[in-house]
This record gives C-alpha cells, structure tokens and sequence, in this order.
C-alpha cells in the first residue's frame, strides 16, 4: 500500500475545480467515480419506477387498487398485460441494484500522477471487488508518444487518453462523462507539463 501513497502537502497550486493539484514537478489529478449526481438521479428513478410497476403488476393479479379510495376495482388482465409489467419491473430492480452497487463501490473512481522529477506517471482506479478492485499502472515517461482528445458535441467536454508504447491508450478522464469540465484547457495544460504532442479527434 505504500506505493499508493502520494504526498499532497508538497504540492503548491491547486486546480480551479478542486479535483487535483500540481506544482512545477508533479501534476496529481483526482479521477472521480460512480458517485456522481446523474447516477443518484437514474438509480433512485429506475428504483422508484420499477417498484410502481411491480404495483400494477401485483394489483393486476389480485384484481384491486389496493390504494384506491374511490374504486377498487383493476381493469388491467394479469394475463398478459400483468406478466409483462411484472417482467418489466424485476428487470428495473436489477438494474436498479446495478447502480447502487456502483455508487456504493464508487467504480472508476482514484488517481493520475505525474511525476517528473521521477520521470513517471502512476495510475490508480478503483474497480469491482474481486482480483481487480483496486488497480494500479505505471508508466515512464519516455513511452508517452501523445495525448489524444476525443471531443464531444458538449462545449468544453471531451474524453483525454494518453497513447504510450508498451500499454497502447490509457483514458485519463472518464470515458463516459459528458459534464462540461473545461477538459480542452487540461488537455493544453497537460500537454505543455508532459512536453508531448496533443491531438483532438471529433467523437464519433
């Protein structure tokens, strides 16, 4: 674990966005994770859906509104409108269940490093539990050929990747953010620290 270790306190400059900082040495970037608003808002929504459409489901097979205070009557048959929903709504549990447990685990979420008083970059990512919960690169500076930007249709949004010798592309930024985080900005920065070329791709 003491390879995981960066120490912050010697850094002078901190980020705009208080997702990292650097000095004129080292550049430390924090990649942040599953546990993002956007992800709250589709689990809660797809937990909260599929549990009204267990609802109708279950009242179709009974054959009452169990809520209801004027009728309690339920013209939707079980047979097949009712098995539907209930498909229908065990699917959006799981996947419900899905982004809960990537919230909870917080996947995607850790570190890059950039040292060059060393002459390299670290990598460091949470995953699933298991083998690869907790995933951990280095790569020397001299393999790094170039930084890639792959822009998207969003101003100031875009995905970073690092192309190298040895480990090919490594993303920088999460792939499938699309918050407008100024990562064009970065990208220049980034590019200037690691005296490497950059070049932006549209996103296909």
């Amino acid at each position: 674990m003491s390879a995981l270790l960066v120490h912050v306190p010697k850094f002078i400059s901190w980020g705009s966005e208080k997702l990292g900082c650097r000095s004129q040495d080292a550049w430390l970037d924090i990649v942040p994770g599953s546990r993002k608003i956007i992800n709250l808002f589709w689990a809660s929504f797809t937990l909260l859906g599929s549990l009204g459409v267990l609802y109708i489901s279950v009242s179709s097979y009974y054959g009452r509104d169990f809520f209801s205070f004027i009728s309690s009557e339920f013209v939707i048959p079980f047979l097949t409108q009712g098995v539907t929903l209930t498909f229908y709504g065990i699917a959006g549990l799981f996947l419900s269940l899905h982004w809960w447990l990537l919230i909870f685990w917080n996947v995607g979420s850790g570190y890059n490093f950039f040292d060059k008083k060393n002459r390299m970059v670290c990598f460091f990512r949470y995953g699933f539990p298991g083998t690869y919960r907790r995933i951990f690169l280095r790569v020397r500076m001299e393999d790094i050929q170039s930084l890639i930007l792959q822009a998207n249709p969003e101003p100031s949004s875009g995905v970073l990747y690092m192309q190298t010798r040895e480990q090919g592309t490594i993303p920088l930024t999460p792939v499938d953010d699309r918050t407008p985080c100024n990562v064009i900005q970065k990208a220049w920065d980034l590019s200037r620290f690691l005296s490497v070329p950059m070049e932006i791709v549209p996103y296909s």
